[in-house]
């Protein structure tokens, strides 16, 4: 297990990418509250909704997403490497 974490064959930053993802949430749900209470001091209740859900919605999911849909490329790709290489006998 060291070994395959020492040569990189072994990917753990999907794994922490997970946990950063959940820590994102809980401060980008609380950012999207303020967002929606000062929104609507500023300029109404609904632009302050809507800017507080789209906050909420777009901070960390899409992000998290893009992080581990590189990782998920890179996977398929190793997959397709290893599926095609030529075997001489």
């Amino acid at each position: 297990m060291l070994k395959s974490l020492l040569n990189l064959d072994k990917m753990i930053t999907p794994k922490i990418i997970i946990i950063f993802y959940w820590l994102g949430i809980i401060a980008v749900l609380f950012s999207g509250i303020a967002a929606i209470f000062a929104g609507s001091h500023l300029g109404g209740f609904f632009s302050g909704f809507i800017g507080g859900l789209t906050t909420m919605v777009i901070g960390v999911r899409v992000s998290c997403e893009l992080i581990i849909l590189l990782f998920n490329i890179y996977a398929k790709l190793k997959e397709i490497a290893e599926n095609t290489k030529t075997k001489f006998i």
